[in-house]
């Protein structure tokens, strides 16, 4: 009876087109009442410890610095060096497309502002130089995706906090299967490009060494954020901070590029988005409270063990789950609910959590370009004013490149460098 109502009331709150995470605490809140799994006071305490996570305290901070990268000029000044040294191969701009949201995608951590700020410029570019609309919308959308994959990735943040593994670890370890994934994008962009037989501009070093030049300072923030991780500077939160500080600096001071009225726009952008990530963040992390407590990882356990699964094979599930899951529900919930189930089952099987975090990862990445829910098919449509078909009748080749990397990675884990990650000692360890 009780499970008839909730789903019941699951359906009518669908049926309503409420935001996700009302129906995500919806369904949250009338479990734990009608189950009676935990009082009200342990349930406050619980939501009170989430938000206290310092980690948590990064989010923010990387939503800001995306917001006021895509505000700002360092988009412009990516695609500029990116087409200089690569506008010469065939599909030059979609092979530019691809390399600007991967470098953008270490500033900004979010696939759709990635999406929307290098397709801005190159999206209508490509349409000037008579490129086919497939290829000039694939590139970008499915490119845009890169940027939960290349740290700092706001996904991976979650993955850490809710697992309790290392995040610098699980920064270090996504970033060759970031440079796979955007290398055989690029090799897909090159052989459409031949295919079309697309126009081509000239190399010129002298013009590539220019713009290279004068994108030093946009190019030195992955460097400066990521190294000073890595060299034992900073953590994860305080990297967020020194992001937002560099960008307020390049973009108020050095490209002059924020005005009061583009900062008081970003800072609304922001602080709109942080509402929403953190709301679902705090429901989905209820849900999968009361998943914990109703003892579903262990029966996950338990069925793996009775299954006999090989460690393939228990990720080959998991990833088939992933993909299911990214067609109706965001990332960030999918991560929250799945994780904590997987996770015990994956260390019985001897499997890594730092790569379970990378497949999560790369395989919600395929969700966010899935229908009927994939954000970045939204995103696409909205912005380039496109249909869902045409969206993810373009997407579809470079879909395929995503998914050839995640075989890879489940089949030669050490073709993307996990196993030196794994070995190394904890790299100055983010509280959790």
């Amino acid at each position: 009876m009780k499970g008839g109502l909730l789903i019941a009331g699951v359906v009518v709150l669908i049926l309503l087109g409420v935001p996700l995470f009302v129906l995500l605490g919806g369904l949250s809140f009338g479990l734990f009442t009608a189950y009676e799994e935990l009082s009200p006071e342990a349930l406050l305490k619980y939501i009170l410890e989430t938000l206290a996570k310092p980690a948590l305290l990064s989010i923010p901070l990387y939503i800001l610095a995306g917001a006021l990268v895509s505000k700002g000029r360092a988009a412009q000044k990516l695609v500029e060096v990116a087409q200089a040294w690569l506008g010469w191969l065939p599909g030059g701009l979609a092979v530019t497309a691809v390399l600007a949201c991967m470098v953008f995608g270490a500033i900004s951590g979010s696939s759709p502002v990635t999406m929307v700020a290098i397709g801005s410029f190159l999206y209508p570019a490509m349409k000037r130089a008579g490129y086919p609309d497939s290829l000039a919308l694939g590139s970008v959308t499915v490119g845009g995706s890169l940027g939960i994959l290349i740290p700092p990735s706001i996904p991976m943040i979650v993955y850490g906090i809710v697992t309790r593994t290392d995040i610098e670890k699980l920064f270090l370890a996504s970033i060759i299967p970031g440079l796979w994934a955007g290398g055989i994008l690029i090799l897909i962009a090159v052989i459409l490009g031949m295919w079309k037989r697309l126009p081509r501009s000239t190399f010129s070093l002298k013009e590539a060494l220019r713009k290279t030049f004068f994108a030093i300072p946009a190019l030195g923030l992955p460097v400066v954020v990521l190294g000073g991780i890595y060299a034992g500077l900073y953590n994860i939160t305080e990297a967020a901070g020194v992001a937002v500080l560099y960008l307020f600096l390049l973009e108020g001071i050095g490209y002059r590029a924020l005005r009061w009225k583009e900062l008081r726009d970003t800072l609304a952008e922001a602080t709109t988005a942080l509402g929403s990530i953190l709301a679902i963040v705090l429901m989905a992390a209820l849900l999968s409270y009361f998943l914990l407590l109703a003892e579903l990882p262990f029966k996950v356990v338990e069925y793996v063990m009775e299954l006999q699964l090989t460690p393939i094979k228990f990720i080959l599930i998991v990833v088939g789950v992933l993909l299911i899951a990214g067609m109706v529900m965001d990332v960030l919930s999918a991560i929250l609910i799945f994780a904590p189930a997987f996770l015990p089952a994956a260390q019985n099987l001897e499997v890594s959590p730092i790569l379970l975090g990378v497949v999560f990862i790369l395989a919600l990445e395929v969700g966010y370009l899935t229908p009927p829910v994939g954000l970045n098919l939204f995103v696409a449509m909205g912005y380039f004013q496109r249909s869902m078909g045409a969206v993810v009748k373009a997407s579809f080749p470079f879909l395929l490149g995503l998914l050839i990397t995640l075989g890879l990675l489940i089949l030669f884990p050490n073709l993307f460098g996990l196993s030196l990650v794994e070995a190394l000692e904890p790299l100055g360890g983010v509280e959790m």
